[in-house]
């Protein structure tokens, strides 16, 4: 009886180490690091080039962020403790077309630069980050932020190349944001540097990506 004992015990713990082991690569899904590749993998098929160009251009939509819902599949959502993101993406634009057709048919209070694979167009309570993907190549992905979001979370080093600090400072409504924002982030080590890349310091911090996935034009295709 001792040795049947001792052996229900065994099976218990490593019972409990496994489903640990499972609850652990979930809760770390979406967290600082690359995008999970199931995530791009389950991106809905979408119309072609041309069709979503033209669609866009033709749109009645009256805001940037139903323009895009109502244009692109969503990839993801990035949820924190200060704000959510809704984060779209294609395979047919580029990065340049997704901009210039964004800005075309709803023009921007401000246009960022175009660098290193990303550009930001600003809008009245949103900013649009549109990025290259670097987990996906051919992928373009579109987040929607607004300006809370952005004052909370973002890294100011983030918008380095594509926005003065003092501009940043006039959307955001602040005086001194960036400098600011730029001595807490070094100071933390966590702030948000941009979609695929949740964290430009060293720790998690509170941002997680969902897995909610789905909108778009290619939903149920």
């Amino acid at each position: 009886m001792k040795n049947y004992t001792g052996l229900i015990f065994i099976g218990i713990i490593a019972l409990a180490v496994i489903i640990n082991l499972f609850n652990s690569g979930d809760a770390q899904r979406g967290m600082s690091g690359s995008v999970a590749e199931s995530t791009y993998e389950n991106l809905p098929e979408e119309p072609d080039r041309s069709e979503i160009l033209e669609d866009i251009e033709n749109s009645d939509a009256q805001s940037a962020e139903v323009l895009i819902r109502n244009n692109f599949p969503l990839l993801d959502v990035v949820n924190t403790d200060r704000g959510t993101s809704e984060v779209y993406a294609t395979r047919q634009l580029s990065l340049p077309e997704t901009a210039d057709a964004l800005s075309e048919a709803i023009p921007p209070e401000e246009i960022s630069e175009r660098q290193d694979g990303k550009q930001v167009l600003v809008y009245d309570d949103d900013f649009v980050i549109i990025q290259e993907s670097e987990e996906e190549p051919g992928v373009v992905t579109m987040e929607i932020a607004s300006d809370e979001f952005v004052r909370n979370n973002y890294s100011p080093s983030f918008f380095n190349g594509l926005f003065a600090g003092y501009l940043l400072n006039r959307m955001l409504g602040s005086n001194n944001w960036y400098d600011q924002r730029r001595s807490s982030c070094q100071a933390a080590g966590d702030c948000y540097g941009g979609y695929g890349s949740y964290n430009s310091g060293s720790g998690a911090g509170s941002i997680r990506s969902s897995n909610n996935r789905g909108g778009g034009p290619g939903v149920g295709k």
